[in-house]
């Protein structure tokens, strides 16, 4: 029998800042993706609303991921999703599959600014869509920026 993997990760998604706000100000629950990250539920998220932002500015956790067709992600869940249905379409144009990751337990925390996690790491390079953290480098990262407050 093999062991089994208890070890949460941390899936780091840049999200346009109106979107973000939504995400934690829990006006929507559900981030639209069009590819599939490779996580599971109860997993963490980390919310980075992108340009002009440039900020960390939540922290929640998987509840599930949804994978099924534009329609169907729209006629079940558009209430959850924080867009309206002209963006959605422009969004999944010509798209078989749609991706949600259902987010709960959203917290808002102090932003950490672009320059605050480059001075940890110089190379830091927010993802285009999303990218997986470690624990070790999620708790290096807060930290030092704790340590600056």
């Amino acid at each position: 029998m093999g062991k089994i993997n208890n070890i949460k990760k941390y899936l780091f998604i840049s999200v346009k800042p109106e979107f973000a706000k939504k995400l934690v100000d829990k006006e929507k629950n559900i981030e639209l993706r069009k590819l599939k990250p490779h996580v599971k539920e109860g997993d963490y998220v980390i919310i980075y609303a992108s340009a002009p932002i440039k900020c960390v500015i939540g922290f929640g956790v998987i509840k599930r991921i949804i994978e099924t067709t534009p329609i169907k992600m729209w006629n079940n869940y558009s209430a959850l999703l924080g867009i309206d249905k002209l963006r959605f379409d422009s969004y999944y144009k010509d798209k078989d599959k749609a991706i949600g990751i259902e987010i709960e337990n959203i917290k808002l925390v102090p932003y950490i600014h672009l320059n605050d996690l480059r001075q940890i790491d110089a190379n830091f390079h927010p993802p285009q869509t999303y990218r997986y953290v470690s624990n070790a480098d999620i708790c290096r990262t807060i930290l030092e920026f704790i340590k600056r407050i």
